[in-house]
């Protein structure tokens, strides 16, 4: 059974119509991931929209380094993943789409965005992907990543 991991933002604030990539997660050159899960809070006290958006990136953007927590089975096993970085002050270099998952979510509320059984989100070796919030709203978020290796 694959080892799971988290990696969360905490609270970070988002300014109204201004994107901010909230997890930059590059899988490592050795191995891929497959990502299970997303949980989205938006603390806004209007109602909004927030657009929360899969990207590639080809330079890394600046943020605070985290370490994946390991969850279930096979807790001696670190994540092979690259520099994993949350809350980012400056985007990562040349984003783009690229045909990735997006969603539009309406705020407030909180969201669990599971992958349905065999329909993950695979992450091939070397690549280099970020999440990204937009919201309508000055608001308040938090993001929970699930993934597997």
């Amino acid at each position: 059974m694959a080892t799971q991991y988290s990696v969360s933002t905490g609270t970070t604030a988002l300014t109204a119509n201004t994107a901010k990539v909230v997890i930059e997660l590059p899988a490592s050159s050795t191995a891929g991931l497959t990502v299970v899960g997303l949980e989205v809070t938006l603390s806004a006290t209007t109602a909004g929209v927030c657009t929360v958006e899969w990207m590639t990136y080809a330079t890394t953007g600046t943020g605070s380094t985290t370490t994946p927590l390991k969850w279930g089975t096979g807790q001696g096993a670190n994540a092979n993943v690259g520099t994993v970085k949350i809350n980012h002050t400056a985007a990562p270099g040349t984003l783009a789409s690229g045909g990735l998952p997006s969603w539009e979510l309406p705020e407030p509320g909180y969201y669990s965005l599971l992958q349905p059984l065999y329909r993950e989100m695979f992450q091939p070796a070397s690549a280099l992907r970020c999440l990204r919030l937009t919201s309508t709203l000055a608001c308040n978020a938090r993001v929970d990543l699930i993934f597997e290796q």
